[in-house]
């Protein structure tokens, strides 16, 4: 097995807890698994890792510039990466935080859900499926929301289960996520 993929494997590891900047995932790479990798080996796990979507781009970390006030650059070590996360029950939870208290959470949680509703659009763009709203995938995203925030409780709860398995990766996800669209798109 290449150690490139090895390389992919111990990055996954290591975000599978916590979105990290590249700047700390390589440390701690070379300092808990011993493994001496060049930087040219780990920019290519890392964008093979992000063009399958396994991980995906969540922040930047201004902390490297270490006080410097007038930052002139943008700095790849300051990127900060997670794991995507595609199965029911992280979806389910991810929508269940876009109703937390906390407008941080709620943050988080609807980038989190956007990329992964612009990647689920987009695959049934690929499948030959169409969108009917020029506005594009955001829009589509906004009006999903709103339609699922102006339900009953028990509605609501429907709803919310049907769309997270419709943006999962199991079984059946894309004909239901396509028929939510539909039904979405045709209450305005």
């Amino acid at each position: 097995m290449p150690k490139n993929y090895n390389l992919r494997k111990l990055i996954l590891e290591i975000l599978e807890n916590d979105e990290l900047s590249k700047k700390r995932i390589l440390e701690v790479i070379r300092s808990k698994s011993g493994i001496g990798t060049s930087d040219k080996t780990f920019n290519e796990s890392l964008m093979a890792l992000l063009r399958e979507g396994q991980i995906y781009i969540a922040d930047y970390d201004f902390t490297i510039y270490d006080g410097v006030k007038r930052i002139q650059s943008i700095r790849p070590e300051g990127i900060v990466f997670g794991v995507s996360r595609m199965d029911f029950v992280e979806i389910e939870t991810i929508l269940k935080q876009m109703e937390s208290k906390d407008h941080e959470d709620v943050y988080r949680a609807s980038k989190n859900l956007k990329r992964i509703f612009r990647r689920k659009i987009d695959e049934l763009q690929s499948e030959g499926g169409s969108l009917n709203n020029p506005n594009g995938a955001d829009s589509l995203f906004n009006q999903t929301i709103f339609y699922m925030n102006s339900l009953g409780e028990e509605q609501k709860r429907a709803l919310r289960n049907k769309l997270a398995w419709g943006l999962s990766n199991n079984k059946g996800s894309l004909e239901l996520f396509k028929n939510i669209v539909s039904f979405v798109q045709s209450q305005e």
